[in-house]
């Protein structure tokens, strides 16, 4: 029997497009981008409870921000990839890696893997199929590991770093790669995700190996074994659930971004918590986020 849990509303305030969780244990706080308004927000843990702390703006649209080892974050913004100093100060690492085709792409989703890495894919605004990669960040080098891939999505990887589970959106799959240094194979196993349930967006991995799986449309986050079951179901209140995190200080509340994109004003009045973050506590707990090792 599939076990259900209900996430409560831990930020109150709505972004238009929240995305990218990322639980920072140096500062006790949750990080997220408002994509399209260019803004990486912060609430840190007071009392048991998240309140809102800074916002910086990145001057153009946000696909995700990571932890930095040498300190502050790594961001993916606008064309570029760039440092976040704690202070706002940015420096440029990487310019706009985007073939000259005439397409107009932009950042989505991108995490540090277990070797200090970062991987970070693209997108079409407009969705072109087959027009968006999935890049690797290695000591200021960036490479293709993937492409014509269309909406690149949720990221995870077992602790040794050699087992990375992917998501392209419009697949509906979540599939299983062998990491052989930058090169990816990919393997036939795969987690595949009932179209009546939602589209799989963001991923996260708990310490059990099972993942959890934001279902954009579904408002849900669903968990699957590594072999595709389905375990457990949180339902969220907010329709275009966009990713999810383990944090707090146990690293057992699992924080979830939802969205308002596309939005029009009867969409607001009908799903009134989009943008909102959510937070539930499952019963298990996830890993501390990796470090970008620049």
């Amino acid at each position: 029997m599939i076990r259900t849990h209900v996430a409560e509303i831990a930020v109150e305030e709505a972004a238009e497009h929240a995305e990218g969780p990322l639980w920072d244990t140096r500062r006790r706080s949750l990080l997220w981008v408002d994509q399209y308004r260019g803004l990486v927000r912060e609430a840190r843990l007071v009392d048991g409870r998240l309140q809102q702390a800074t916002t910086t703006d990145v001057g153009g649209a946000v696909g995700a921000v990571v932890p930095r080892a040498a300190g502050g974050w790594i961001v993916a913004a606008g064309t570029g990839i760039e440092i976040l100093d704690e202070d706002g100060t940015r420096h440029p690492i990487v310019d706009d890696v985007s073939p000259d085709d005439g397409v107009r792409r932009r950042w989505n989703d991108g995490k540090v893997d277990p070797l200090g890495r970062f991987w970070i894919g693209t997108m079409a605004y407009d969705k072109t199929p087959g027009a968006g990669s999935l890049y690797l960040l290695d000591h200021g080098r960036i490479t293709t590991a993937l492409d014509g891939v269309t909406i690149s999505n949720g990221l995870a990887w077992n602790r040794a770093g050699d087992v990375l589970w992917y998501i392209d959106t419009p697949t509906g799959q979540v599939a299983r790669f062998l990491v052989h240094g930058d090169v990816i194979e990919r393997e036939n196993q795969i987690v595949t995700i009932n179209p009546a349930h939602g589209n799989p967006d963001g991923m996260t991995i708990d310490a059990e190996g099972c993942l959890w799986v934001a279902l954009w449309g579904g408002s849900a986050v669903h968990r699957y074994s590594p072999d595709g079951e389905l375990l457990e179901r949180i339902e969220v209140a907010a329709r275009q659930v966009s990713s999810c995190c383990f944090g707090g200080d146990d690293l057992g509340t699992l924080f979830i971004t939802t969205s308002a994109e596309d939005y029009g004003p009867a969409d607001r009045v009908n799903d009134p918590h989009a943008g909102k973050i959510f937070a539930v506590r499952p019963g298990v707990i996830g890993f501390p986020a990796d470090e970008y090792t620049s």
